[in-house]
């Protein structure tokens, strides 16, 4: 089952992605205001959680956030972490920039539409 709840009040989007067999979950906080949750075993996303999230989509359009809260996690954590926010279906919420130049990534928010189909297709 896939499952996106929103909470208005505290503008806090939580989703949940299906995953079988969980033997172990890690969560990192990729940037000040995400957190996703993953099986470092199978290199599964479990659940992502977007605080502030509606602002998070107005700012990061203007500006991307930097993932500077990833860096202080063991390489590995990072190295699963990065992958996940390359593919699907984390990468449907997410999109990442990174520059050889500099070394340093970043994200966008990306804008729910909040329609069953379009929900459907994003997980």
């Amino acid at each position: 089952m896939k499952d996106i709840y929103y909470d208005a009040e505290g503008d806090i989007l939580t989703i949940n992605f299906p995953h079988a067999k969980v033997k172990k979950a890690a969560g990192v906080e990729i940037a000040d205001p995400i957190v996703l949750y993953f099986d470092p075993v199978d290199e599964k996303p479990l659940q992502m959680i977007f605080i502030c999230y509606n602002r998070l989509v107005q700012y990061t359009r203007r500006r991307p956030l930097p993932l500077d809260k990833l860096a202080s996690y063991p390489k590995r954590i990072q190295r699963i972490a990065l992958k996940l926010l390359q593919t699907a279906p984390v990468s449907h919420f997410l999109e990442l920039k990174t520059s050889d130049a500099d070394k340093h990534a970043t994200v966008r928010v990306k804008k729910l539409v909040l329609e069953p189909k379009l929900l459907e297709e994003a997980i």
